[in-house]
């Protein structure tokens, strides 16, 4: 990967554990939640995290006008209709393919787990800044110019007395064969976060699809990890099943 001067590459944590690790490690998570937050154009994401995007660089893509005049931008990046489209802050034209707003959940004893919406999101790189922070948050070595991603939308509700700590989700497979962990190819911003008692906490999910253009994946099988309190006692195992959903 090439080395720019404004753009620090940092080496990331790609499996993050639960809350109370070393704040090395978190500061590192935090990096790598920060720019998915861009990728997902997630505000309930980003704003935890704000500040330490800020080591990544101030660099800050700026749209060409005769492209925010296009009626299908969308500046604020909350992509809602097939085709709309926006922008991340490293210069990755982010456009809305498919999306499926049925609620889908799981519960597992005093937890549930409830989807709100999946988009699959055509990513085209526009500057070597968009996919070096592609390959850094998706843990690929390389991206191409264009690829497919998915942004699950989610909520966690615990209705236990105490506050849980989130051990993130164990992998995602896709009906086409592919297999993405918090390792390799996805990201998820409730590992190492928590719930409160008798809270709900929204999160975001965002995973790279292999050769979506030619063999596109019509659905996904998530399966969530354990829950612990805060002193890193488990209180709830994994959901017994996946929860399974249609990208189209």
């Amino acid at each position: 990967m090439k080395t720019k001067g404004y753009l620090i590459i940092l080496t990331m944590i790609l499996a993050v554990g639960l809350a109370g690790c070393g704040s090395n490690e978190n500061n590192q998570s935090n990096e790598k939640k920060s720019l998915s937050a861009n990728m997902s154009n997630d505000p309930s994401s980003s704003s935890s995290s704000s500040n330490s995007s800020k080591s990544w660089s101030d660099y800050q893509y700026k749209v060409p006008k005769s492209v925010q005049n296009n009626t299908h931008y969308v500046k604020n990046g909350d992509l809602s209709k097939k085709h709309q489209f926006t922008f991340d802050r490293f210069g990755t034209r982010q456009q809305l393919a498919d999306v499926t707003t049925q609620p889908t959940n799981i519960e597992v004893g005093k937890l549930t787990y409830k989807v709100n919406q999946v988009r699959v999101i055509k990513n085209t790189a526009k500057t070597p800044q968009a996919k070096e922070a592609a390959e850094q948050v998706l843990n690929l070595q390389h991206i191409p110019d264009t690829y497919y991603t998915f942004v699950l939308n989610y909520t966690i509700t615990n209705r236990h007395h105490f506050t849980i700590a989130l051990n993130g989700v164990d992998y995602v497979k896709t009906n086409q064969g592919q297999t993405l962990t918090t390792a390799n190819q996805l990201t998820d911003s409730s590992a190492g976060n928590k719930v409160g008692a008798n809270r709900a906490v929204s999160f975001a999910m965002t995973g790279y699809l292999h050769d979506y253009a030619t063999s596109p994946a019509t659905k996904l099988a998530i399966k969530f990890g354990p829950v612990y309190t805060t002193s890193q006692k488990q209180v709830a195992n994994a959901p017994g099943s996946t929860l399974n959903l249609n990208l189209k």
